[in-house]
């Protein structure tokens, strides 16, 4: 048994059953376009992690719930969430755990079982994206089935433990890393690109499988253990964005 995450530019085809929802978590990054965002929203839950608020606003998306203690929000984004009449949590600003991190814990204990898409990952300081990305590798200790990280240039997916996905797209992408987040990941293959791969080890210390690109329509994914990132980029969308 097989399913399916779509993506407006990606499909992703996982092994196992489909998860009970999926949630869309807007966070406080660089912002989707807005075509993107409502094309990503439809059909799954939307929430807003405290300046995701703003772009869904601007989208005119209304969410189902919001989080946050409304730090990089604006006033009127946050205003705007608090006369929407849903479910609004809001935390003190001091505190132990990021509002994306607080969010991933009231989706894992809302759905017994949900795939979570997070946008608004990219863009800004460098910690943040590493906190952001490392977050979303405690999904399955939280019992969330999947979790991906996305907007219309970039995408990041994550396989975990003896795991697997095959991708096919819409417009391909420019750019496939494979991102070792764990130590070691072990029984790693990658075909359907330039430079394949066939059960081979890699070391977060040393990640050299960046940089590929795709030499067919679809490209598989395989991992034995461990927990990496696949890792997919549509440059000439920034152009795009940037124009």
């Amino acid at each position: 048994m097989n399913h399916v995450i779509r993506l407006p530019q990606l499909d992703c085809l996982f092994p196992g059953p489909a998860p009970e929802r999926e949630v869309l978590l807007a966070a406080g990054g660089r912002a989707p376009q807005p075509v993107w965002l409502k094309e990503a929203a439809a059909g799954r839950a939307v929430w807003c992690v405290d300046h995701g608020i703003d772009c869904c606003q601007r989208s005119r998306i209304v969410p189902e719930r919001v989080i946050g203690d409304g730090d990089s929000a604006s006033g009127a984004g946050w205003a705007w969430g608090r006369q929407l009449g849903v479910p609004m949590e809001e935390y003190p600003a001091e505190k132990n755990l990021t509002d994306l991190q607080l969010a991933l814990q009231t989706a894992s204990t809302v759905y017994r079982q949900a795939a979570v898409v997070v946008t608004g990952v990219w863009g800004g300081r460098f910690d943040h994206a590493f906190s952001n990305i490392y977050s979303l590798t405690g999904c399955a200790a939280l019992g969330l089935s999947r979790c991906l990280a996305a907007d219309q240039t970039e995408v990041l997916l994550l396989l975990q433990g003896e795991d697997a996905v095959r991708l096919t797209w819409r417009a391909a992408p420019e750019v496939i890393s494979l991102l070792p987040l764990s130590g070691t990941c072990s029984g790693v293959s990658i075909q359907g690109v330039h430079w394949p791969l066939d059960r081979v080890e890699l070391l977060s210390t040393l990640p050299y499988a960046v940089s590929n690109r795709p030499a067919a329509a679809e490209v598989s994914v395989a991992l034995a253990s461990g927990s990496l990132g696949v890792y997919l980029c549509w440059q000439s969308a920034h152009v795009a964005a940037d124009s």
